[in-house]
């Protein structure tokens, strides 16, 4: 994590993430989800964010230029059983409002379903010289 001020680099180091309470709106029904960052210095550096925060870099992250970016994403999705199983289940149940997302997942399945085989466990033999000339069923 790089926190600077102007011409001044407030903190270079790694960043440690945690889950932070979450704060209760004036209504007593709104909950608002905190992560809360660290930098390993010195002086201690903490930072907050918020759900709509966490979207935004997220959002900037998959739609980042370098694959990486969005390989880190994916990674952690990935690390990440519940999150996987909760967007594959999405992919599969999407809402019409999402016709590219149906769309890829069909694509997708069509790749993934089984051929369809000869049910014949033996080879095809040629016809015997007294059916030649019958069409076959």
């Amino acid at each position: 994590m790089l926190v600077r001020r102007g011409e001044h680099t407030d903190l270079a180091a790694p960043a440690k993430a945690e889950a932070a309470p979450d704060v209760v709106w004036r209504d007593y029904y709104t909950r608002l989800p905190q992560i809360r960052l660290f930098g390993d210095a010195p002086s201690p550096t903490e930072i907050t964010l918020d759900g709509n925060d966490v979207g935004t870099i997220v959002d900037c992250a998959i739609r980042h230029p370098s694959p990486d970016m969005r390989y880190a994403v994916l990674a952690a999705i990935w690390n990440h059983p519940d999150s996987f199983r909760q967007l594959f289940r999405f992919g599969l149940d999407a809402a019409p409002g999402f016709p590219e997302i149906r769309q890829i997942v069909a694509e997708e399945l069509e790749k993934r379903l089984p051929k369809p085989a000869d049910n014949s466990l033996l080879p095809r033999m040629p016809r015997p010289a007294h059916l030649k000339d019958r069409e076959r069923p």
